[in-house]
Parts: C-alpha cells; sequence; structure tokens
C-alpha cells in the first residue's frame, strides 16, 4: 500500500497538534491542522462564558485595525454578534455557518457596518466545543472579502474533524471555564434593561430585535405580531429616545454601555443621560 503524501502531511500536523496540546503552540498548529484541508485566513479562538466576557485565547489577525476593532468588540458589542447570541441560548455545540443563523437584516445591521465588515471577512464559521453547560471555545474561521464562501464539500470536512477538535481542544481547555469573570453579566443585564425606563415592555423587546438585525417581518414572527405594529413600536422608540435611525439606535447603545454604572440592572440610560 503506498501512502500519498497529502496523507503523510496530514498525520504529521495531527502528530504536532498533539504533542503540542497543554502549551501555547497548540493554537497554531490548530490553525495549521485546519488549514491544511480548508481555506482559512483568519483565525481566532474564543472561550464563550454564560458568566463572563469572551475571553480571546489566540488570534492571528496581523492587522492593527483588526485587532482595535476586536478589542472594541469584547466592549459590549459582542451581545449583537449572532453567533455569540446562538450560544446565549443555549446552543454550545456543532459547526455553523454565518448566513445559516444571522437575522434577516444583519448585513444591514450597524453592528454589522461598524464591526463586523471592518474585519474585511467575506464568510465565516464558528465550530463550538462545549467546556461545560457554562463555557465553551468557540473556533472562529474567517475568509476574507474577494474570496468565495465557505461550501457544502469545505463544511463536511470540517465536520469530519470534529472528533480531533473536540479531543484537543478539551485537553487543552478544560480546566479554564471557572476563570470567568463576571462582567458579561453586567453587558447582558444592560441589554436587557437598555431603554426600558423609556419604553413600554413590548417597544423594548422591539428594540432588542432590531438591534440585533432583525426585520420588521422578523421580528413580527418572533413576537407573533404584524409588521405593521412592529413599526408603529420602532416609530415610537424613535420617538420616546429621541432619534430618527437605526444607526442613531446603536449609537446610542454602544454609548450607553459606556457610561454604565452598577451591576447593569438599572437601565443604563439613566447614567448615560445624567
Amino acid at each position: 500500500m503506498t501512502v500519498t503524501s497529502d496523507f503523510y502531511d496530514w498525520n504529521e500536523r495531527i502528530t504536532a497538534l498533539f504533542e503540542a496540546s497543554g502549551n501555547r503552540a497548540v493554537s497554531e498548529n490548530l490553525f495549521k491542522v485546519i488549514s491544511s484541508r480548508v481555506l482559512i485566513e483568519s483565525f481566532i479562538v474564543f472561550q464563550y462564558h454564560k458568566a463572563g466576557i469572551p475571553e480571546i485565547l489566540y488570534e492571528n489577525l496581523n492587522n492593527m485595525d483588526h485587532q482595535k476593532n476586536l478589542k472594541s468588540y469584547l466592549e459590549g458589542p459582542y451581545l449583537l454578534d449572532p453567533f455569540y447570541q446562538h450560544f446565549a441560548e443555549g446552543n454550545i455545540q456543532g459547526l455553523l455557518r454565518l448566513q445559516d443563523i444571522a437575522p434577516d437584516h444583519f448585513l444591514k445591521s450597524d453592528y454589522y457596518r461598524s464591526y463586523y465588515k471592518v474585519s474585511g471577512l467575506r464568510d465565516e464559521v464558528n465550530i463550538f466545543i462545549p467546556l461545560s453547560d457554562q463555557s465553551a471555545i468557540t473556533l472562529a474561521l474567517g475568509r476574507k472579502a474577494g474570496r468565495r464562501g465557505f461550501g457544502k464539500k469545505e463544511l463536511a470536512i470540517l465536520q469530519d474533524m470534529m472528533p480531533v477538535l473536540n479531543s484537543i481542544c478539551r485537553k487543552q481547555w478544560q480546566n479554564s471555564g471557572a476563570k470567568a469573570a463576571q462582567g458579561n453579566i453586567r453587558f447582558i443585564q444592560a441589554l436587557e434593561t437598555f431603554g426600558t425606563s423609556y419604553l413600554s415592555a413590548k417597544e423594548s423587546e422591539v428594540l432588542h430585535l432590531l438591534l440585533m438585525g432583525h426585520s420588521a417581518k422578523s421580528t413580527a414572527g418572533r413576537m407573533g405580531i404584524s409588521p405593521g405594529t412592529v413599526k408603529v413600536h420602532r416609530n415610537n422608540i424613535y420617538a420616546k429616545l429621541d432619534i430618527s435611525s437605526q444607526t442613531e439606535l446603536f449609537s446610542l447603545f454602544i454609548g450607553a454601555l459606556a457610561h454604565m454604572t452598577g451591576d447593569g440592572s438599572e437601565d443604563p440610560l439613566i447614567a448615560y443621560h445624567q
């Protein structure tokens, strides 16, 4: 039997990956193993926590602007990230492509324009590997603008890699789940209370869905109301918050997070307007 050079190279990379287990080189070797089979240009290893702000365990971003953008992302906007939202809703295992989980107006959202588009990515796949019911390792695989998106064949290859990825990530980071900082609870509560001192319960629910990138139609479907009613709520939100656009709503949300005090249980707009 003749062993192909491609198969030999793959085994060499797998060997290097397991030999790196327990030290910082494991993330670089993870990137090498995955990129040897599927084209990826951006690779970030997050640890998501239910009770803590996401941690960046590794990133290969060479562009300073992209690194600054990632740092800003951790200051609150990550709450609107479709991948983080998926995790927060209790789905902490599996392989997901951005277009399969993003809200219908995600590409028109200010989160997309202000953060995601700045990253220069064309497409993204996240691999969720649970460490516990409160924490997961997330491998964020990106492909830059100008490239085609991830295809079905590539997704199938990544799915086939899951046993190896699950094993190495759990071995590497299984005991790090207890390190979660409590700051995330403040941000989650602030998202839930944002605008509540000015808005009705229904208006607050519409506000949250619009911030995440849902259209009036999608928001209506989630809430069980008509798109026309959503638009009425949206107009009331704009009037009560003294804004006139989705862009101003997003800016107000980010500004309120920056001025937040306490544990987030109080509407951050109260501190913002003081």
